[in-house]
């Protein structure tokens, strides 16, 4: 319609339609207006007759006319067409924009992908240049802000090159570095991009003796799924796995072009370290850092998870190299965050006050399998376990076979629910029980919850087989007309069936690997179960995972070990490591989580039988406990003590350093009052310096935060009645701001205050303050706030007599720093769902 317009109007001599946009020939110069069909779309070559080019964005279209870029905005009426007309007849205004302004004006059109916020950069190029005069390549430029971020490290000596294959995007970084004499501009597809010594060269690929190497790389390489054919033939030579990922082939091209001794930082979707990418890596680089970033840092890439991969172009010993792997706690970057990148990673790791709000573990480069990265990126705790030599994996236990279920092609068809059995008329022996979505407030399944069952016609037909009849769907109709079931032949006839392959429409596809399980593991994000089946003859469906166990006490065993709040853990960090819009636990994963054999045994099972199910938090401390005992060495003991330790929300890593953790833990159990000393011993002003830190600069505690300042500053002056006072009824106030940011409910009733949190698999039971105390801190925590704490804190608030005591104080003071740690890492891990919900949407 714009195209036949334009004809009618004396400047045009002509018009040509493209498939992005329209060529417009006037009596002047030609006009190349790029129309796009929806957002991201891209053009990779403007038309060589255009003179001038005019880009869609949201406000108007955006020209680049020589070094400037103009905007043509759009009236009231937001009619493309006529401001065309106008741009053509010379009647359009338009305003001159900044690169920045312009930068972001495509970046909200949609062109821009993964446009790098500046925290971001500052992080990219601080670590990957280390001299004036570096040489730097930015190899998927976009908008230029690497570029610009690494011109501000440099002097006249150091040299920039972007490559970009957008025209226009490059039309735009060229004007954003125009200026910087040491930089060049390339507007070419990476992939078949060459250094100028290489074309010189003649050379195909970026040989080992090219001496045009750069010291530093940097990139954030567009994000994609669907790749078209030839682009995944064009990477092939780049990328490994099933599944090639552009991110990944983009790192992998880059590091060829790194001098020895060179830097690299990247901007990658997590799942781009699957499938074989840092293997490929470590055979001539160190992996530095691997950190994944808050959801929030990418305001146009939320619904993806993203990492900061740094790395060093050199060849070492792959059981002497280490990383750091680790991600940041909140939904935000903190200020510092470039610190952790730069700073030493053992004395990252020996500072309890952990400044960056991150969670970090050391890795060996031999144990960078694409899996174990994702896990420990979940979860840096989950290190020590999944490399332990002591635990099995459960697809590794002895007697133990685990399975999918049925497919069957068509659900409407084969699945009824009980009404549509029972009005079918269809003989009983045809139906077989289907467990699919069994009740949450259960742990077995039996045949009076069951809701769904198949038909199966499998057995018959293999009947009709074994006695030499010719198995076709005719055949097998006669047969069922001749033995009587008349209204089984009458409900195939009457549905719409499709062949499949050399089978019979009217069986399933596929009944599974196994048929009547011992253990299902249905859907599970928040609170997974694990059910024991007692029914005969049961098939289950494809999204729920079967286990079949050789013996009744192994899988009784099995079944309570797997419902533990120690492997309830494990789950949410296995399924973790999936792609965000995935909820549910694939086999494969399911067949790694780590098994500690010994609890599998008589004693074991026998002492969990008391705490069984938990029914308060000393069951789930209890139960934990057993489980950390049940292991044969200290080894294992110490990694589930890690482990259990982080899970805690929190609420210790931030204080305590791993030895002092063990060494609290161990006092706990063995002496409560030097317990409590170690705590006093290690509390110091930096401490409270932390904690008024936090207050003051993390949004969730804005609306207390002058009262939280003012309570710190009593206890400073010494003023500790006063503290206590103030700081008793702090506690239920966080929890309550944790509960209205999630969405959830706080009810008043008979003076009593309870709470309801948010999420669709949590217990609909409304908790007081205790129980939802209780609900953030299993384990030592939960004990120690309970019996030092708590019941001190009853007291006070009921008007208790308060002791001017600093060492109680000081107990209150940790206790409610650890309370508000923990509350803000559950209102993140809460927000980080609800946005990968709605992006799953």
């Amino acid at each position: 319609m714009i195209s036949e317009d334009l004809e009618e109007l004396s400047e045009v001599e002509s018009t040509d339609l493209r498939d992005d946009g329209v060529v417009i020939e006037t009596e002047g110069p030609s006009f190349y207006i790029f129309l796009p069909g929806g957002p991201c779309e891209q053009t990779k070559q403007i038309p060589e007759v255009a003179d001038r080019l005019l880009v869609a964005v949201q406000t108007g279209f955006l020209e680049f006319h020589g070094e400037d870029i103009l905007l043509y905005e759009l009236g009231e009426d937001h009619d493309y067409g006529e401001l065309i007309r106008q741009v053509l007849t010379g009647e359009a205004v338009h305003v001159e924009l900044e690169s920045e302004e312009a930068s972001e004006t495509l970046s909200e059109a949609g062109y821009v992908h993964g446009y790098t916020p500046q925290a971001i950069a500052e992080i990219l190029t601080g670590w990957a240049i280390t001299s004036e005069n570096d040489s730097v390549l930015d190899f998927a430029t976009g908008s230029g802000t690497l570029l610009k971020q690494a011109a501000t490290y440099l002097d006249k000596e150091g040299r920039l090159t972007g490559v970009e294959i957008h025209p226009f995007i490059a039309k735009l970084v060229k004007s954003r570095v125009r200026g910087i004499d040491n930089a060049e501009i390339f507007n070419e597809d990476f992939f078949d991009w060459r250094t100028p010594e290489q074309l010189e060269l003649g050379e195909e690929t970026q040989g080992e003796h090219s001496s045009e190497k750069y010291d530093a790389v940097v990139g954030n390489p567009p994000i994609t799924g669907f790749l078209p054919p030839e682009q995944r033939e064009k990477i092939s030579e780049w990328t490994q796995g099933r599944r090639p990922s552009l991110a990944a082939a983009f790192v992998a091209k880059a590091v060829t072009h790194l001098k020895d001794g060179g830097r690299g930082a990247f901007v990658l979707p997590k799942k781009a370290l699957k499938d074989g990418l840092l293997e490929q890596l470590t055979e001539s680089c160190s992996i530095h850092r691997i950190v994944e970033l808050p959801l929030g840092v990418f305001a146009d890439a939320h619904s993806v998870e993203l990492v900061v991969l740094t790395m060093v172009k050199e060849e070492r010993d792959p059981q002497v190299k280490e990383t750091g792997i680790g991600r940041f706690n909140q939904m935000e970057l903190p200020e510092n965050a470039r610190g952790l990148f730069q700073q030493p990673l053992d004395a990252i790791l020996e500072n309890r006050y952990n400044p960056y709000d991150a969670e970090l573990a050391k890795a060996s480069h031999a144990d960078l399998e694409g899996r174990n990265v994702l896990r420990i990126l979940s979860n840096p705790s989950i290190y020590d376990i999944i490399t332990s030599e002591g635990f099995t994996k459960l697809g590794e236990l002895s007697g133990v076979e685990i399975g999918s279920g049925v497919s069957t092609g068509n659900n409407d068809f084969f699945y009824f629910d009980p009404s549509e059995k029972e009005e079918s008329g269809i003989d009983e022996r045809f139906f077989r029980p289907v467990i699919k979505n069994p009740p949450s407030d259960i742990r077995s399944i039996s045949e009076e919850v069951i809701d769904l069952y198949l038909l199966d016609l499998t057995q018959y037909v293999e009947e009709l087989r074994s006695d030499g009849v010719e198995v076709t769907e005719e055949r097998v109709l006669e047969e069922l007309e001749n033995d009587g079931y008349t209204e089984l032949v009458e409900y195939i006839e009457d549905s719409p069936l499709h062949h499949q392959g050399n089978g019979l429409s009217f069986t399933p596809n596929y009944l599974g690997k196994f048929q009547n399980p011992d253990l299902i593991i249905p859907e599970f994000f928040d609170e997974p179960v694990c059910y024991t089946v007692e029914l005969d003859d049961a098939v289950f469906d494809s999204t729920v995972i079967g286990v079949q166990v050789d013996r009744e006490q192994r899988r009784d065993a099995l079944a309570r070990l797997l419902n533990t709040p120690l492997y309830r853990e494990f789950f949410q960090t296995y399924a973790e490591s999936m792609d965000l819009n995935w909820y549910r636990i694939n086999i494969t994963q399911l067949k790694e989580i780590p098994i500690i054999e010994q609890a599998l045994n008589e004693d074991t099972f026998e002492r969990l039988e008391p705490f069984f199910p938990p029914e308060d938090d000393n069951d789930l401390v209890n139960l934990n406990h057993l489980l950390i005992e049940s292991c044969e060495t200290e080894e294992e003991k110490q990694a589930l003590r890690r482990y259990l330790a982080s899970r805690d929300n929190f609420a210790w890593s931030w204080f305590l350093t791993l030895p002092e953790f063990e060494e609290f833990q161990e006092l706990l159990e063995s002496d409560r009052d030097q317990a409590q000393e170690f705590v006093v011993d290690r509390f110091d002003q930096e401490l409270l310096d932390q904690a008024r830190q936090t207050f003051r600069n993390v949004e969730f505690f804005e609306g207390r935060r002058e009262l939280l300042d003012d309570l710190l500053m009593e206890f400073e002056e010494g003023h500790y009645r006063g503290f206590l006072a103030g700081i008793v009824l702090q506690f239920e106030g966080v929890l309550g701001d944790l509960v209205e940011e999630a969405g959830g409910d706080i009810v008043e009733e008979d003076g009593k205050t309870e709470f309801k949190m948010p999420g669709k698999n949590r217990s609909q039971k409304r908790k007081n303050l205790d129980n939802l105390i209780s609900q953030f801190f299993d384990g030592v925590f939960s004990e120690y706030l309970h019996q030092t704490v708590r019941q001190r804190r009853n007291k006070i608030a009921h008007g208790d007599v308060i002791e001017d005591s600093r060492t109680l104080s000081i107990h209150f003071f940790v206790s409610f720093y650890a309370l508000c740690n923990a509350c803000l890492n559950e209102y993140v891990r809460i927000a980080q769902q609800q946005d990968s919900e709605a992006a799953a949407i």
